[in-house]
């Protein structure tokens, strides 16, 4: 009786060459990222994330993929440019004033950390101003098509026509992030300061410190924008006091001309101390106006502060945050990011034991 030879299993090393290999297509598909952002992770770029490489190399090495280095290094050559950064974002200002730096402390503070945290994570930085004289929806395109841009930073848009309606189609193009406040513009994702929390505190720490009758003024829609935060945290620390008789907030409207005769009666009706303003450019007019000796202003922005005015030591978390969510959105696909949180809010310092502000 003849019997057959039964083969002999294969060696686990002639197994792994029998699998068929996986391209960096089939590769970045399972992860649910780009092509160039697997290409990036496994090359070590600075501009991913330390979880995104990590789940990259273990996703690699599961599937047995294996990167063409000479076409890596030539790719990755080809990315870096003459300055030596792999990739470049727009940092998009949308306020009428071009420079903002020393005017409007809080963006000031939020640019400047974005900025250097960008160039940690080996970004270049191209800024574009929306209400640059002459510059167009196309100009706009142009430019992020020769630099390379696939997204970036806006900032400065905090009144609702702040980003031009004709620029909105150009920039939905682009995976933005919105910096400083909730989202009124064509981004993906906002990374804000918690409006609820800070006009709070502010207002908590006023009163602390001896005014008993403190008023609030904002924008209309601001608060409307940020759903009531605003006024919600001016209610919260007058509701904190026990028997208080809650003042309501003053709504200022930028094309009234009314609003020194408002704040006036404003603060008779309601017999106020003190007066707490969130908005810079509202501050600017009310340091003008001769409000009454008789009533302190207390400013958010630390331009028009004193010494006695709570600060909010953590906003550059603001900028490192925004661009954190920048490059997390950029490796990632859209079906991928679709899935994350729209809005990241930030909360400030106030459980840091802080002084009250004593009553001049």
């Amino acid at each position: 009786m003849k019997f057959q030879k039964i083969p002999a299993k294969p060696k686990a090393e002639n197994m792994k060459k029998a699998r068929k290999k996986i391209s960096l297509s089939k590769l970045a598909e399972k992860l649910g990222l780009s092509k160039s952002s697997v290409s990036r992770a496994l090359s070590g770029s600075p501009g991913v994330s330390a979880k995104t490489a990590k789940a990259v190399a273990e996703a690699a090495k599961k599937f047995g993929y294996k990167k063409s280095v000479p076409l890596s290094r030539a790719m990755s050559f080809a990315r870096s440019g003459a300055a030596g950064d792999f990739e470049t974002i727009a940092f998009v200002n949308a306020k009428p004033a071009r420079d903002f730096y020393g005017r409007y402390s809080a963006i000031s503070k939020y640019v400047s950390a974005a900025k250097e945290a960008a160039r940690s994570r080996g970004y270049a930085v191209c800024d574009i101003w929306l209400h640059e004289k002459n510059f167009t929806p196309a100009k706009f395109e142009k430019l992020a098509a020769a630099r390379g841009i696939r997204g970036g930073i806006v900032f400065g848009h905090y009144y609702r026509d702040s980003v031009p309606a004709e620029f909105r189609g150009a920039m939905g193009k682009l995976k933005l992030v919105s910096m400083g406040v909730k989202s009124n513009a064509p981004v993906k994702s906002s990374v804000f300061m918690d409006r609820f929390l800070m006009v709070r505190g502010f207002v908590e720490r006023i009163m602390r410190g001896g005014y008993g009758r403190a008023g609030f003024i904002v924008e209309r829609f601001a608060d409307k924008c940020e759903d009531g935060k605003f006024t919600g945290g001016f209610f919260a620390a007058q509701f904190g006091r026990t028997g208080a008789c809650p003042i309501p907030p003053l709504y200022w409207e930028n094309a009234c001309g009314k609003n020194f005769s408002k704040i006036s009666e404003y603060a008779r009706k309601y017999k106020l101390d003190a007066i707490f303003s969130y908005s810079t450019d509202v501050s600017e007019i009310i340091s003008r106006l001769p409000i009454g000796e008789n009533i302190k202003i207390f400013h958010y922005d630390e331009n028009f502060a004193d010494p006695r005015t709570p600060r909010i030591s953590n906003q550059k978390e603001v900028g490192r945050a925004a661009i954190e969510t920048l490059s997390e959105m950029l490796c990632m696909s859209g079906r991928t990011w679709a899935k994350k949180p729209p809005e990241i809010s930030i909360a400030p310092e106030w459980a840091r034991a802080a002084p009250a502000i004593p009553r001049a």
